[in-house]
């Protein structure tokens, strides 16, 4: 407990900043609906685009809080904890951050909806994202943070940046390479991006969505048991 009060002190202006990212890009966001209303928008509707964005900017902030991963241990190390105190600690506070940017992104799409509630009477809400994700989403959301949290310190730790870099830039652009996959298979194209979004849906359709349940849980424990080791051989010093 001493340990973990001493690590949450150190480190929670971390949380403070994430809130910062998200109140920034949610203020961006409804920046874009009134403009995109004002001069672009002819139909009677507005989405809450500024909720989305902050709820992006958690996402964000757990990966990018990652990458600090390896100067938190290194710190830890330097105030005499173990590598066993870290690993029980450090997720716990990661996870603590993921559920305060979530219920902050919520509360701030709530005063989005009621700000063009009241600017737009009797237009229609064309989206919000906390209306289509299920609880489900939040805790493969929050849960797949920490793990990647997770894993990117452990990675640095042990491999170095390249080894970082080895899996963070795949991550950053394979989101969107599927998008433009599933899109271009759509349209029966015959490019390079069409015939990866059919390979891809071949492949969904090869198991049921218990089996990939069952698939992703036992790639998330992997990739916790390599972290887990690669902290483990870590060097350690100040």
């Amino acid at each position: 407990m001493d340990f973990f009060v001493k690590h949450w002190k150190v480190n929670r202006s971390g949380m403070l900043m994430m809130l910062a990212f998200q109140l920034g890009l949610f203020l961006m966001g409804v920046v874009m609906v009134l403009g995109i209303n004002i001069f672009l928008n002819d139909d009677r509707d507005y989405a809450a685009v500024g909720g989305m964005m902050a709820l992006m900017a958690t996402v964000m902030g757990g990966l990018a809080r990652g990458a600090t991963g390896m100067i938190r241990y290194r710190l830890a190390v330097s105030m005499g904890y173990t590598r066993r105190a870290y690993m029980l600690v450090d997720p716990v506070l990661t996870l603590m951050n993921c559920i305060v940017g979530v219920v902050f992104a919520w509360v701030l799409n709530q005063l989005e909806l009621r700000l063009y509630a009241a600017i737009y009477p009797g237009c229609e809400l064309d989206m919000d994202i906390f209306r289509v994700m299920e609880w489900w989403h939040y805790l493969v959301l929050i849960l797949g943070v920490c793990l990647l949290d997770f894993l990117f310190g452990a990675l640095l730790l042990r491999f170095g940046t390249k080894g970082f870099a080895a899996v963070w830039f795949p991550l950053c652009f394979l989101p969107l390479i599927i998008m433009k996959s599933a899109d271009a298979a759509k349209d029966d194209g015959t490019s390079l991006l069409a015939q990866i979004g059919r390979g891809i849906a071949f492949l969904i359709g090869l198991f049921s969505p218990a089996m990939w349940c069952a698939a992703g849980i036992l790639l998330a424990l992997a990739l916790l048991v390599l972290s887990a080791l690669c902290y483990g051989r870590a060097e350690i010093k100040a």
